[in-house]
């Protein structure tokens, strides 16, 4: 008989670790941003003010679903608490979901109604599920379901990936002409001038003494344009702290750098699971602007992952520039928002949808020149 288990304290979430990723390696999305280290570390950091809901589903003892949920409150013009739940992970995470065995939409409906008949909330907000996912084939089935009102599903953001052949010359093969060009003109140039190497993080300390690097040459990409950069934010940068030296005991840590006459340049902060790299951010010291450096260090972490035999390089959301020169392929990230109950939650959703619409408009219209930028 199927039962549905909440979880609600950290020490409580402590304890679910193995049984968590053995549900998750066997689940429909499997995915790093699901991982219990990536999550039960995000909660660590993040979860202050908050309330935790985990539920999960359970039938004779095996774990059949997983809803990693969180409880906060929002106000609106000052006004008002509005309880909202969204994802554990969310905004930090590319990727949310749920943990599913089988595509079975009792599942999920099971879940939904043990919200709804044993939480105090008035707006579910899921960001940031891949189009792809079981989790969004099935949140797209509630609707037709149950007569749910104000249920809103938008796109999120578009997420470009690379799907790596098997040996390096095929992927260079892909590329333009004259970028293959410019990549092999630059490199003889960096390596005619300077002692060239590529390191993987422990060759340059410790993981914490790694990050430090990764955070300051990321600060300086940004801070030469004026941006205060990703890592400002302590809380962030201890948080990443956190999860590289977790991801690292894993085998997931993917943090290397080009060092120019044994100093850091350039790098690269991504993670390695399930067969596939996700890209989170990189860095580099704009003073070797004039060698591509940036594009020299994708061309490289590409060979290494192809020598891994890996299937995939995600480059995660957000169609930046540097991104579209190296594909054209991306998936949709969706958002998912219901209003439970009361006018004070529809206009809150509302503008909700009005803002992010507006957002995606102006980064759209900001970016448009610089797509065909070589």
């Amino acid at each position: 008989m199927k039962r549905i288990l909440k979880v609600k304290e950290y020490n409580e979430f402590q304890t679910l670790k193995n049984g968590w990723n053995d549900s998750l390696n066997v689940s429909l999305d499997n995915n790093v941003f699901s991982t219990w280290e990536w999550l039960s570390t995000w909660w660590k950091h993040f979860g202050e003010e908050k309330k935790l809901i985990i539920l999960l589903v359970e039938d004779k003892n095996e774990i059949l679903a997983i809803a990693p949920f969180v409880l906060s409150s929002c106000s609106l013009f000052g006004f008002g608490g509005l309880k909202k739940i969204s994802f554990v992970g969310s905004p930090d995470s590319d990727y949310n979901s749920f943990i599913f065995k089988e595509r079975n939409v009792k599942l999920l409906e099971s879940i939904l109604d043990y919200l709804n008949n044993h939480i105090d909330w008035d707006y579910l907000e899921l960001e940031d599920i891949s189009e792809i996912s079981a989790s969004m084939d099935l949140l797209r089935r509630i609707p037709l379901k149950k007569p749910y009102k104000h249920w809103d599903e938008r796109q999120s953001t578009l997420c470009p990936f690379l799907t790596l052949p098997n040996s390096m010359d095929v992927f260079m093969k892909g590329l333009s002409k004259n970028m293959r060009q410019n990549l092999r003109r630059y490199m003889r140039k960096l390596e005619r001038e300077h002692r060239v190497e590529f390191k993987n993080y422990d060759e340059i300390g410790s993981v914490k003494e790694a990050m430090e690097t990764f955070f300051q040459l990321h600060q300086k990409r940004w801070e030469s344009r004026g941006d205060l950069g990703a890592f400002n934010n302590p809380l962030v940068r201890n948080f990443h702290i956190d999860i590289a030296k977790r991801f690292a005991e894993k085998g997931w840590l993917r943090l290397y750098f080009l060092t120019v006459n044994d100093k850091p340049v350039s790098t690269h902060y991504s993670f390695e699971y399930n067969q596939k790299v996700y890209y989170y951010l990189g860095g580099w010291d704009p003073k070797y602007s004039r060698y591509m450096i940036g594009s020299l260090f994708m061309m490289y972490d590409i060979e290494k992952c192809i020598q891994r035999g890996l299937k995939e390089y995600d480059l995660m959301r957000g169609i930046e520039p540097y991104k579209t020169r190296w594909t054209t392929k991306a998936r949709k990230n969706i958002n998912v928002s219901f209003v439970r109950k009361g006018l004070f939650p529809q206009i809150y959703s509302w503008l909700i949808k009005r803002d992010k619409i507006h957002k995606a408009y102006a980064l759209l219209l900001s970016r448009v020149p610089a797509l065909g930028e070589n």
